[in-house]
């Protein structure tokens, strides 16, 4: 097996050099480079990783946890963070959401460079758990936190005002009755008065006069047989007492999963039952028929959360990083 100095030797540079050129750690000439990894492909040279971890105590991985890694949307923000992360000289490991401390104190025990928490499941003390341990944390802030570690950097796409758009257009399409459903496991009932989406429904539903009715809000998550059911009981109640019901979800995967549950029971038709999405994913395009949803730049997203991860606060100290959306019309509302 080749060495670094294997690789020196070779290339024509010192074992330093070779080390500059791998780690990206010092500047080294264009020539120098080139020969360097000239060497690495002709004697297929594998860096001890571990060995470096060790020294240096950096393991060059990040975690990424999410609630569901079936979600479009963080599939979709993955796949822009492990490549942008790679191309740093970093490895992107995905892995659902557990409430649990064990699960937690079991990441931070895996000595990962930075964590993405791509979730709303923990509570600040478990956040500020993470941080205290000097792991740098970036957290996709879909509600209002207290008493956050100042050294948590917060990712916010703006679901206020997605939500707000969303509900106005329904409205404005004459529907009376307009449901809430939050994402899988947001656990609104705790957060219903902080949750950034709910708050823009209630915003919009009340700039125009529409009460905000509890029988039409999917506080029970957790599951998604239970959420099918809550949009089954709302859809049946509301045809048969209005004629017309409308939804507003908190993503495209949940609409979408929403849609087809409805057609299943023969409760769907896009005459009287509206549904939006959010995020703008590959699916709301596709969905028959094409979903009204809210997006934004997963791009921006991934790029904020590896730059805070591998080089620590940006240059301007922002402790929250605003992500704008903008409306996708459909045809499903």
């Amino acid at each position: 097996m080749a060495t670094r100095k294997d690789v020196a030797d070779l290339a024509g540079v010192s074992p330093a050099v070779v080390s500059y050129v791998l780690n990206k750690s010092n500047y080294v000439s264009e020539e120098k480079r080139a020969a360097v990894l000239k060497a690495v492909e002709k004697l297929n040279y594998q860096p001890n990783y571990m060995g470096r971890s060790l020294k240096n105590k950096k393991t060059n991985n990040l975690g990424l946890i999410c609630d569901d890694i079936r979600s479009e949307l963080f599939a979709e923000i993955a796949f822009y963070s492990e490549r942008y992360a790679y191309e740093n000289g970093y490895s992107l490991f995905l892995c659902t959401s557990h409430q649990d401390d064990k699960f937690l104190n079991g990441i931070v025990d895996h000595r990962l460079d930075g964590i993405f928490l791509a979730t709303s499941i923990y509570s600040t003390e478990q956040i500020n758990q993470i941080a205290k341990s000097n792991i740098p944390v970036a957290l996709y802030k879909a509600h209002h936190y207290d008493n956050l570690d100042p050294r948590v950097k917060c990712i916010e796409v703006d679901y206020r005002k997605a939500a707000y758009m969303l509900t106005e257009r329904l409205i404005q399409k004459g529907h009376e009755r307009i449901a809430f459903f939050p994402p899988y496991r947001s656990k609104l009932s705790y957060w219903e008065s902080a949750d950034f989406r709910f708050k823009g429904y209630q915003d919009a539903m009340r700039h125009y006069g529409r009460p905000v009715e509890e029988t039409l809000i999917c506080y029970d998550n957790e599951y998604y047989e239970d959420i099918m059911k809550k949009a089954e009981e709302i859809c049946r109640h509301s045809l048969k007492e209005e004629g017309r019901i409308a939804f507003v979800t908190g993503n495209d995967y949940l609409a979408i999963r929403i849609m087809t549950y409805l057609k299943e029971v023969k409760l769907y038709n896009p005459e009287t039952v509206s549904i939006t999405g959010m995020d703008n994913t590959s699916s709301a395009g596709i969905a028959s028929p094409s979903l009204t949803t809210a997006g934004f730049s997963k791009v921006d997203v991934a790029k904020a959360v590896v730059d805070y991860l591998i080089h620590g606060a940006d240059a301007e100290g922002i402790k929250t990083k605003k992500i704008p959306v903008f409306l996708v019309e459909g045809n499903s509302g």
